[in-house]
């Protein structure tokens, strides 16, 4: 009975090994698409479509993961990507819906900014140089 029980450990061991590893590397491969960035201006525009001047809001900041962009302008916003397009130099356009289901465009260029579109707003966001080094490690 003793022996069986040795036995099942040392196959239980064998299989815990290789998935301590496969955990670490499904992991590692998740937590490294996502993307942090921080900001502390907006730009808006207004009625005429100009972009007004720039607006000091506070230190914020912006979370892209593979299925969800995090950020907080005038509100809150959580937004599932429903479809992720790659444009050329660095660019990329994600189409997402809001916690209501509303169309929502995010544009991220090079790193450096982001266009939010809405229904009704436009934004844009120009980020903080030391989270555009960090979020590149």
């Amino acid at each position: 009975m003793r022996y069986c029980g040795v036995k099942q450990q040392t196959k239980y061991m064998k299989f815990k090994l290789p998935l301590f590893f496969f955990t670490l590397l499904f992991s590692t491969v998740i937590f490294a698409q996502d993307k942090i960035y921080t900001f502390n201006e907006i730009q808006s525009r207004n009625s005429l479509q100009q972009w007004e001047k720039g607006e000091i809001i506070g230190d914020r900041i912006v979370h892209f993961s593979p299925s969800e962009i995090s950020v907080n302008i005038d509100k809150d916003y959580r937004l599932s990507i429903i479809s992720k397009t790659s444009l050329p130099d660095n660019g990329v356009i994600y189409l997402c819906k809001d916690e209501k289901s509303n169309p929502v465009t995010v544009m991220l260029f090079d790193n450096i900014k982001m266009y939010l579109y809405n229904k009704t707003k436009r934004y844009l966001i120009n980020f903080n140089p030391a989270s555009i080094l960090a979020s590149a490690n």
